[in-house]
């Protein structure tokens, strides 16, 4: 099952890959930024490494669970405050506590995202939190692919999807009620970043163009963004 994850390390090559992290990454480095400073942090996947070599600079420690040995020989790095291990999400073991538990665009791509969330949380220190990101199903260019007759709706899974590895599109309802059944509190959700097109389509796009549209999509409902995030904590035992 491991092997299976490393034909996905092409998504952070390539043109795509490249106005993925002008973009997207960027995008998140910038959420992340305040709730990751000086805090223990576990960190749910690698991907394309900027945002885990970014935290390294502000993080107390960070540790990164990651199933792909491909991903980890391509995008690790040495630091004295970043631990790298090759382990599915589901088998991580460690008697530590984090203080923020990061699941960057982790969920849509488990088989069982409600598993992995009520497993994970159990490293989670007394006032630690989850911060989650995923694509939203509401997308204006999901909608708009909708109106054009390329999705037959806004949760069918498009060829990107598919070559990414996603299991599911969430939308803001979905996603919720995911985390609540994993026994979550949900503190706070937002969203982030506007497409009217692919990300291919925007290649040539400046960056400040994307910076402006990750400014303006902050005080946009978080419906229609392209990517929706929660910060969630977990349960008290008398909840």
């Amino acid at each position: 099952m491991v092997n299976d994850l490393d034909k996905y390390i092409g998504n952070y090559t390539g043109l795509k890959a490249s106005v993925e992290e002008r973009f997207m990454t960027k995008a998140t480095i910038e959420l992340a930024r305040q709730l990751c400073k000086n805090k223990h942090v576990l960190h749910m996947g690698l991907g394309n490494g900027l945002v885990a070599r970014f935290l390294d600079n502000i993080v107390s420690k960070q540790t990164i669970i990651e199933g792909s040995s491909l991903i980890l020989d391509k995008f690790s790095f040495s630091s004295k405050k970043t631990d790298f291990i090759e382990v599915l999400f589901e088998n991580f073991q460690s008697e530590n506590k984090f203080d923020i538990i990061l699941a960057n665009h982790v969920m849509e791509h488990v088989a069982n995202p409600i598993n992995v969330l009520n497993y994970i949380k159990l490293f989670l220190g007394k006032r630690g939190k989850i911060f989650i990101t995923v694509p939203n199903a509401n997308s204006i260019h999901r909608l708009i692919g909708v109106e054009m007759g390329l999705l037959k709706d806004i949760f069918e899974l498009n060829k990107s999807d598919i070559k990414a590895g996603h299991k599911r599109v969430y939308n803001l309802k979905s996603l919720s009620n995911d985390v609540i059944k994993a026994g979550l509190n949900i503190e706070d959700s937002g969203g982030y970043n506007l497409k009217m097109v692919s990300l291919s389509q925007m290649q040539g796009w400046s960056q400040e163009l994307l910076d402006a549209i990750f400014t303006v999509s902050k005080s946009i409902p978080k419906e229609i963004c392209t990517n929706l995030w929660i910060i969630c904590t977990k349960k008290e035992k008398n909840e």
